[in-house]
This record gives structure tokens, sequence and C-alpha cells, in this order.
């Protein structure tokens, strides 16, 4: 699998593999900010005061003496009515919103000095409003039965070899000092999970057949083994449909298409869902397992392909020789980028930082791999030291990283809570008058104001599994026809 990567737009994200910790659940709800800047003003639209109706026959002096005593229901409104039906349906939505309580923004003014004092306090009323919130979803944070950070003693020091082990591995094939595979470094992760009972021979195997099922398929289809388009498509086909390998005419290996898992797809009731060597051993898995499974099976044929993130998700980009394209392996479909902001979780803030929609060089993706170790480890001992050094190494290799600073977060708000049992819990108004406590609250902060200068924003698992689904719409059963024609035609051309 080729590291050296094509400058492409929005390069170098990564996604946030939600795991079940009521800190992080917490920490998520801190950053819905609503603002109503951006609704534009109606139009002042005056309408002239209506006499009432006089129910008598005589004249009234209300009356010109051009009505002749009577109202001309036929006659145009004059100019101050406002003149046209936009005018009155503007009027309409205007007194609708007064009546649910709605009032429209202030217009700044059009002296330029007056102008600048207006953005200059609606800016820090937004601080203030942001702060408000902060501190709101602090306290409720901090009430919380919050797990700590344990000290290490010898008992933990000696049954988490197994992950200190495995961390020195990843690091000396970030550094260098051991080539990287993936399929290895996979496996080390999972392994140092299952407490080195994995056995990597059955691994190897496991993947050799699906390579040798490649070139089976390769070979059946015409496809050089220069062909870097044909070789996606051919791994593209494996994961989405049966192919059969025979052997002197009969059939002798039948592959099924991977699956998606539905049962617990966010590892929250057993981590090791979320592994490789499950999907392997089951045919299913989920927008974790399936897309490295991908990439290290491209790894093994020598093609090239990223690994490329979105909001609680992640996904295969390849490259025809004119431009990047996307494979969801959850479902086997060709998707576009366009299906991808659909899911209302990508935010402008989050392309311009690059942490969604892009691909991984080999730091970034080290990096999310570590986060799986971090998360693992959390998982079976919990909060200690190690986690510490784990969390600041993979924002070392990416300070970018939403899985690294969202576990920071998580250990500052831990931190936080410490300094405040140990001056006796007091209200979190009252935490300047205690130095160490409130230090530790400033960095929490600052931590929140960064992942929300990143532009994350979290997608509830109910919204996931829909912006998943929706593929199976008419509008992109007619995408993913025509992206799939194009891909196919193009590999076979390209031999």
């Amino acid at each position: 699998m080729e590291q050296n990567l094509p400058h492409k737009e929005n390069q170098c994200c990564l996604t946030f593999y939600t795991y079940a910790t009521a800190i992080t659940v917490l920490f998520l709800i801190s950053f819905h900010n609503f603002s109503y800047t951006q609704i534009s003003n109606p139009n002042s639209v005056t309408f002239t005061k209506h006499s009432p109706i006089n129910t008598n026959t005589k004249k009234s002096k209300q009356h010109s003496p051009q009505s002749n005593g009577s109202q001309n229901h036929n006659r145009q409104p004059n100019g101050s009515m406002g003149g046209n039906a936009n005018d009155l349906r503007r009027q309409m939505q205007r007194q609708a919103q007064q009546r649910m309580g709605f009032k429209p923004p202030p217009v700044p003014s059009s002296d330029p000095a007056l102008r600048h004092q207006f953005i200059t306090q609606q800016a820090q009323l937004q601080k203030q409003n942001k702060q408000q919130q902060q501190i709101a979803a602090i306290k409720a944070l901090l009430n919380e039965n919050l797990p700590s950070v344990r000290t290490r003693d010898d008992y933990l020091f000696k049954i988490t070899k197994h992950y200190r082990q495995a961390f020195d591995k990843l690091m000396k094939m970030k550094e260098n000092k051991t080539s990287f595979s993936l399929k290895e470094s996979v496996f080390i992760v999972e392994n140092a999970y299952a407490d080195d009972t994995l056995d990597y021979k059955r691994y190897n195997r496991q993947i050799a057949i699906k390579v040798q099922a490649l070139n089976m398929l390769m070979k059946k289809e015409r496809i050089a083994t220069d062909n870097n388009l044909g070789k996606n498509y051919a791994i593209q086909k494996l994961f989405s449909e049966r192919i059969v390998e025979f052997k002197d005419t009969v059939v002798w290996r039948v592959h099924k298409p991977y699956q998606y898992e539905f049962d617990d797809f966010l590892g929250e009731e057993d981590w090791s869902n979320m592994f490789i060597t499950k999907l392997l051993n089951t045919g299913k898995g989920q927008c974790h397992s399936m897309p490295l499974l991908y990439l290290i099976l491209a790894e093994e044929i020598n093609a090239k392909a990223w690994l490329s993130l979105a909001p609680e998700h992640s996904f295969v980009v390849f490259n025809d020789g004119r431009t990047f394209l996307n494979f969801e392996t959850t479902n086997g479909y060709l998707v576009t980028e366009a299906w991808m902001m659909e899911s209302g979780y990508i935010n402008s803030m989050a392309i311009k930082n690059k942490i969604y929609l892009d691909t991984l060089g080999k730091d970034a993706l080290i990096s999310t791999l570590l986060a799986d170790l971090a998360m693992g480890y959390i998982d079976k001992f919990g909060y200690d030291d190690f986690v510490v050094t784990m969390t600041n190494q993979l924002l070392q290799m990416n300070p970018k990283s939403i899985q690294g600073q969202i576990l920071k977060a998580d250990l500052l708000a831990m931190e936080t809570k410490r300094r405040l049992q140990k001056v006796g819990n007091p209200p979190i108004e009252e935490i300047n008058q205690y130095p160490e406590a409130n230090q530790a609250y400033n960095a929490l902060l600052e931590q929140y104001d960064f992942i929300d200068m990143l532009g994350y924003k979290h997608m509830p698992k109910e919204v996931y599994a829909s912006w998943l689904a929706s593929l199976n719409d008419e509008k992109h059963q007619q995408e993913k026809k025509k992206l799939k024609t194009s891909i196919i035609r193009s590999a076979k051309a390209g031999n």
C-alpha cells in the first residue's frame, strides 16, 4: 500500500470511533451553539389603518368625498400598503414569528464606526453565550460518576505488559526502525486486547486465501498486475459479490460478500467486535474493520488506496488516474463526496482544518492505530498514566487527531474533578478561589474550544444508521450504478 500521498484537497483527517463512556457523551453535548445571526431581517412593511365598518346607512365623516359614503373594495391599495403579495407574506411571517417569541436579530449600522462597534458587541455576546453553555455542560459533567486516572502498581504493570509491548512495536514502525506493515500493525493492536492469545499464522493464512482469490479474479478479468484501478476493482468485487474459485473445473472455494454487522456496531458491548480478526472469522464487520481489511489486501497486492474519515466513520479512497473515488466498504458501493456531506455533520470548519474527507498518510494512520490501542486499553483496564503516554504520542504524530483530542479532554475532565474533590467540591462558580482546580478547569475549557475550532460534531448512532441506509434511496442507486459502470469500463481499459 502506497504511503506517499498525492496531493488532494483537504488531506489528513481522522474519525472518532465512539466508545461508551459517560464523559464522552456529556462532552459532546457542549458544542451545540445556535445562532440566528444569519436569518435575514424581513423588509419593513407599513399598513394603513382601516376604518371600522360602519353599518349605518348615513354618510360618515370618516368617508372621503370621493367615496360617496361607500367603501370601494375594488380599488388598488396605495403605496403605503406595501403593494404586492410578497410584502403581505413577509408581514404575516413576521407576525407569526412574534407570536412564537422570535425577535429579529439586530441590524448593524451603515456607519463604519458604529458597524465595527456592533460586530464587536455581537462577538462578545456570542462568546458569553458559549461560555455559559460550556459552564452548564461542565457542571453536568462533573456531577457524573466519572472514572479516575489510576496509579499504576506492580500488578497493573504486569497484566498490561502486552499493551506496552504493542506500543513499542508501533513506535518502532513509526520511527522506521522496522518496516511498516498495516497487516502486522492491526494484529499487534488486536492481540494486545486478547492478551497475546491470537494466532498470527491463522490470521496470515486467512488473508492469504483472500489474496489468492484476488489473483484468480484478476486473471479471469484480464487485469494486468500494474493496473492499479483494476486491482482496486478486484478488491471491491471481492467485498461485494459472491466469488467462486475452481480447481480442475470443480468448485474449490466460495467467497461470500462481507456483511455489515448491525449488532453492537460501535463495540459498546464487546470492543473486539471492531476487530479484523472477527471480520475474517465471521464475514461480518463495520466501518472500522472493513476499510482496514480492504487496505491490508491492497497492501498485499501492491495496490494504492488510502483510509479516509467522516464523523464516526471511515471509508476507502483510491484514484482512477484522473480523480479520487470513494468506496463504501460497509455495503460495497462507490459513493460521492456529496453523499458524505449529506450526513449534515461535516461543516466547513472541519473541511478547512482537514480532519474529514481526506486521505491518511503513514503517521496519521499509525495514530489511528494508537487510538485503537488506547481505547482497547481503557475498555480493559481504565485510565492510568499509560493512557496519558499513548494520548500524548498520537497527538504528537497528528495534532488534529479527533480521537486524541477527545481522549485528552477526557483526561482533563477527570483531573478537574479530582482537584475539585480535593478541596471539598465547591460550586463551579467559585473555582477561581482554588488555583489548582481553576488551572485544570481552564485547560479543559481551552481543550473544548480547540475541538470546537477543529469542526468536530458528534453524530448520534441513530442518525449514523439512517445516513448509511440512505444509500438505498433511488437517487443514490442511480449514482452508484453510474459510478460502478464507469470504473468497470476504466479498469478493463487500463490493461
